[in-house]
């Protein structure tokens, strides 16, 4: 009996025991891990707010188009997110310039206009810690005295108590973000984290801007240097026309000139022209290869075989007649030159002359190279053939010097478009990189909005509802650099007879939820019948949906859109007014620029990337149409743009 009592009370004392321990494991549970499990996913809702408010204070692609704006309008994004919110607290951004000047970039809260500039100084105090250490600390309790710190002074005086500094410094410059608070609470060091990370954005702000300075000035020289070489280009061929015509016997090279526009081609017939007139054998040009430092032979040379031309002096062998022609800018004439000890005689051996005459070729101030004239007779050459060649080689240097000219424009033309190939190039293969990853952001977004990985809060909506927006408006940013890169690319618009009418009516369908967002009045007087045109439906669906997006988005709450198609004789016009802010004068030359955008956008807040407008002008242009546009300031706009209709026999297909 003792055995079987045993057995059971071991048996039940197992199970006590694992009762026990299942006990322990989950009081770990909810007294470890959980509490855990909640701080990390506290910690992750910080760090996507963290980085939703670092996109909104760093948005690089709404940069000013001139460079010296861009670090007030970063500052002024900047202050405005960060007094969202704080409201409680005061901002500024300040920046010292290269010459010490400071200057308040932007300020949201508090009196800061009543802050004298004189107390905005680096050289000491506040800011002077704050651009040397990245941040500074006030208190005015340990203010240690107006006198060292004028700041602290100026702040004390209009009421605050505490405020924090963020500095940023660079080679042409430096500032800080000031936080300052009135009344004593935790406001100032709960905006302290939020305040480091825009002073980061307005540092990397600064430091962009510099760029685009750079970049700008550098734009500058190249345009000022091609526009300079394009008007010395014109004024040498002018002085050659002239010059053709004071000189009767360079008539034949005029024509001569003409008929080849090589080099090689002009001067051969120049030199059949001199050798016909003087009796000569051999004419030839020999001009500065500046990659060697060699006066060398040119194609087309009279009376010199392949191998004889291939004749170079180096500019150091002043025993050369033609060094010294060059150097000297003084003819030099023999009548025996084989015998002649001011020319090396293995050289003239080889062109197998006697009589030698050398003039220099020059334009101006500058040589050129120089005109050699050979004989095998000796004494061939005369004072008078001496003034025509002469004559001949003031001629024949404008000829090289514009073929020199043409062939670097030609060079320049050639690495031009190579730069514009690659520049197009580039945006395709980026725009079509980024576009997978948009892909893939967008697709878990929207799986994150509609709950499948779990419940999110209000504020974690929000957020991933602004992600998913910058989202959208960044593909549609790469979807109009791609258009437009087919479109300079020679894109070609499959044209067939389609309804311009139904592809305008699927536009302001697609436009419609947006107007009635915003409170406006969108309006299609749509014709009885379809009215057939001539067009690609793609792309000209893009031009209807740019132009009635920009009516949308230029439009007040209140306002009015309207849309009409009219025939106009062999042409169909379609209309997009509207009744919003207008179009300023001084913007109207460059609306239809790549990324140009209206100076006004700001009164209705219209965001964009300034190539919808640019799309359009090409795509009408490649239908064989025209766009154009009707403003007053204030007033409202009108776009209107024509295509050609599809004619009955086109219809019929």
């Amino acid at each position: 009996m003792n055995g079987p009592s045993n057995a059971a009370l071991v048996a039940a004392g197992i199970l006590v025991a694992a009762a026990a321990a299942a006990g322990a494991w989950w009081l770990f549970l909810f007294r470890r891990l959980l509490p855990l499990e909640r701080a990390l996913r506290a910690k992750a809702a910080e760090l996507e707010a963290a980085r939703a408010l670092a996109g909104r204070l760093f948005d690089a692609n709404s940069f000013s188009q001139r460079p010296a704006h861009a670090l007030a309008e970063a500052a002024g994004r900047a202050l405005d997110e960060l007094y969202r919110l704080h409201p409680g607290l005061a901002f500024a951004a300040v920046s010292r310039a290269p010459d010490g000047r400071a200057q308040l970039l932007a300020h949201r809260g508090g009196a800061w206009a009543r802050v004298p500039l004189a107390a905005l100084r680096f050289e000491g105090g506040l800011l002077a810690r704050a651009a040397a250490d990245g941040e500074a600390s006030w208190e005015l309790e340990r203010a240690g005295g107006r006198d060292t710190d004028l700041l602290g002074g100026a702040l004390a005086d209009l009421g605050y108590t505490a405020a924090d500094a963020r500095g940023w410094s660079g080679e042409d410059g430096s500032g800080a973000l000031i936080v300052a608070q009135c009344a004593p609470g935790p406001e100032l060091a709960a905006a302290r984290e939020d305040a480091a990370m825009a002073a980061a954005a307005l540092r990397a702000a600064a430091a962009l801007a510099e760029r685009l300075t750079r970049l700008f000035e550098t734009r500058e020289r190249l345009q000022g240097g091609l526009t300079a070489a394009m008007e010395e280009l014109t004024h040498t061929h002018d002085r050659l026309i002239r010059k053709s015509k004071e000189v009767r016997t360079l008539h034949d090279v005029a024509i001569a000139l003409v008929n080849r526009a090589e080099r090689g081609g002009a001067l051969a017939a120049v030199g059949a022209i001199v050798a016909r007139a003087i009796e000569a054998d051999l004419v030839a040009f020999l001009t500065v290869d500046e990659a060697t430092g060699e006066l060398a032979t040119q194609p087309g040379a009279y009376g010199l075989d392949e191998e004889e031309m291939f004749y170079r002096l180096p500019l150091t062998e002043d025993r050369a007649s033609s060094v010294r022609v060059f150097k000297t800018r003084q003819p030099f004439v023999s009548g025996d030159a084989q015998n002649d000890p001011g020319v090396i005689q293995r050289l003239v051996r080889l062109w197998r002359v006697h009589s030698l005459l050398v003039v220099p070729l020059v334009v101006e101030d500058r040589v050129l190279g120089v005109m050699r004239v050979g004989s095998r007779r000796r004494n061939a050459f005369t004072p008078e053939a001496l003034a025509l060649v002469t004559v001949v080689a003031e001629e024949a240097a404008i000829l090289v010097e514009t073929a020199i000219l043409n062939r670097r424009l030609s060079e320049t033309t050639e690495q031009l478009a190579a730069l514009n190939r690659m520049k197009d190039e580039f945006v395709s293969t980026v725009s079509h990189e980024f576009k997978t990853p948009l892909t893939t952001i967008t697709g878990f977004l929207s799986v994150m909005l509609d709950g499948e990985t779990g419940p999110v809060t209000e504020q974690q909506m929000k957020f991933l509802q602004i992600a998913k927006a910058a989202a959208k408006r960044l593909a549609g940013l790469v979807s109009d650099l791609l258009d437009l890169s087919r479109l300079e690319g020679g894109a070609k618009m499959e044209l067939r007879p389609l309804d311009l009418v139904e592809l305008v009516s699927q536009s302001v369908d697609n436009h419609q939820p947006a107007a009635a967002e915003g409170g406006k009045n969108l309006v299609w007087n749509r014709p009885a019948r379809a009215l057939k045109v001539l067009g690609d439906s793609r792309w000209l669906s893009l031009v209807t949906d740019n132009l009635v997006s920009n009516a949308v988005k230029f439009t007040r709450p209140g306002g009015r859109i309207v849309i009409d198609a009219r025939e106009k004789g062999e042409f169909l016009m379609i209309s997009v007014s509207d009744d919003g802010i207008g179009i300023p004068e001084q913007d109207r030359e460059k609306l239809f620029e790549r990324f140009y955008r209206a100076s006004n956008r700001g009164e209705v807040n219209a965001p964009g990337t300034g190539l919808g407008l640019a799309i359009a002008r090409e795509v009408v242009s490649k239908h064989g149409g025209k766009i154009w546009f009707e403003s007053e300031v204030g007033r409202g706009t009108t776009f209107h743009f024509v295509v050609p209709t599809a004619r009955e026999e086109e219809s019929a297909q």
